[in-house]
């Protein structure tokens, strides 16, 4: 009997493993709703990506920063910046836990594959592992700017690699072919074991230079430096959407799809500054500027897909706002892990299975309405500065006093005047307050 009630146990525990599904989550930089056709971008081809919306979910709200490096770090985290961010590309490893810390103490092999940009390279073991990925190819950030500035490579050609603790030069290897392959190896290897898996892609795509690919040039041998073309720009969308496709296929081909989530979102909105300056796109008959760098709609609330077969319901659509908090908690319980204390998500896994909605009743986020990343770099010495945002359906509120009514929905307009809806201002005021002297807090 007690073998039989052995047995029974053991099987409950496979069961249950059986359950938790992989996750993918491609995050793509400087990539704005404006870019994609199911999101009513008309001047570039996303078949792979409108086949997201096609298959999933669509959500109207997705607040993350509008600036990559504090995104990235409001992501893996979990937690607002005003809690762990301090400086551009470092983050406090040790004291916050990760996605991918989480998810490798609940038995998931980890990746991680693209733009890192959260530092942890004076030591070993380097960022990426600190940070709980088990695998890793990307660069060292500070020291491809470094090789930017001479002229030597930029961040698509002539850079150099670091997959897992060793470092060579890519030469002539377009660096986006090498990250891609590098996850479609990982999804493949993931299908000969019993356990289920991370893969977390930060591509480099769209970020400044605007290079050509490799589906154009054969050879990148000439591209160096920080300077790219205008020109480049609808080249690199493609190759975002063939990436994504890329990805979905490895999925199917490996037999992984069914129980796999694929989130795709961006870490801010499109670029509009050096050779992006005169970059626009044709959105719903209307021609938008990018809007990175400023907490606009256009800035901060980011597209965001999510696909899990035979969960989330093909062609469905969230309209209450998240952000990028809510992902670190929701792939804990997900993953049947223990969550670290103090995150700020709220869990989406009853939006993804259809049972029920977020408690989330705000999304957040920060920032100024400057052309430039300097204030987002060391925000402790601008705090005075920086304006602290909330959204929720129809409303968006500054903390300057400052709302927006987005009942016709993206982009937001021009703010309504001063002295109009004094109720809502007051709620969102207060909530705000609230939010702003919950500890811990660094600026």
């Amino acid at each position: 009997m007690k073998y039989l009630l052995l047995f029974i146990a053991l099987l409950g525990i496979q069961l249950k493993a059986a359950e938790r599904p992989n996750i993918v989550l491609i995050l793509v930089d400087d990539f704005g709703r404006e870019t994609i056709g199911a999101l009513g971008g008309e001047s570039y081809q996303t078949p792979n990506i409108d086949a997201l919306a096609h298959d999933g979910m669509t959500f109207k709200i997705c607040y993350a920063t509008p600036m990559c490096s504090p995104t990235r770090n409001l992501l893996l985290s979990g937690r607002y910046n005003f809690r762990n961010y301090t400086a551009w590309g470092e983050y406090q490893f040790g004291s916050e836990p990760t996605i991918a810390n989480t998810l490798a103490e609940s038995g998931y092999e980890t990746a991680v594959a693209g733009k890192w940009h959260l530092g942890g390279w004076d030591k070993k073991p380097y960022g990426p592992t600190r940070a709980g990925f088990e695998h890793y190819a990307t660069f060292n950030y500070p020291e491809q700017l470094d090789e930017d500035a001479q002229n030597v490579g930029n961040f698509f050609w002539n850079t150099h690699l670091w997959r897992d603790g060793q470092r060579d030069r890519l030469g002539e290897t377009y660096s986006s072919a090498a990250f891609r392959e590098f996850s479609l190896n990982f999804i493949r290897e993931q299908a000969e074991t019993n356990n289920p898996f991370f893969l977390y892609y930060p591509m480099i795509l769209a970020h400044r230079p605007f290079m050509p690919t490799d589906l154009s040039e054969k050879s990148g041998k000439n591209f160096r430096g920080r300077r790219g073309d205008i020109a480049h720009f609808p080249e690199m969308v493609t190759y975002i959407d063939n990436t994504v496709g890329a990805i979905r296929a490895s999925l199917e081909e490996s037999g992984q799809a069914g129980n796999t989530l694929l989130i795709f979102t961006a870490d801010n909105g499109t670029d509009n500054a050096g050779e992006a300056r005169e970059l626009r796109s044709l959105w719903k008959g209307q021609e938008l500027k990018g809007g990175k760098y400023a907490p606009t709609e256009m800035g901060a609330n980011v597209p965001l897909f999510a696909v899990w077969p035979s969960v989330i319901q093909q062609g469905s659509h969230y309209a209450k706002p998240v952000d990028f908090t809510d992902f670190h908690k929701t792939f804990a319980i997900l993953a049947d892990g223990d969550e670290p204390p103090g995150l700020d998500g709220h869990d989406l896994s009853p939006v993804f299975r259809g049972t029920g909605e977020s408690t989330r009743q705000y999304a957040y986020t920060w920032g100024v309405h400057e052309t430039s990343s300097r204030k987002y770099k060391t925000p402790i010495e601008f705090k005075d500065k920086l304006l602290h945002i909330l959204r929720d359906e129809r409303w968006k509120y500054e903390s300057n006093n400052t709302l927006y009514d987005l009942k016709n929905g993206w982009p937001q307009g021009a703010p309504l005047p001063q002295g109009t809806h004094k109720e809502v201002r007051s709620r969102f005021r207060k909530a705000l307050h609230e939010l702003r002297q919950s500890e811990p807090k660094l600026w």
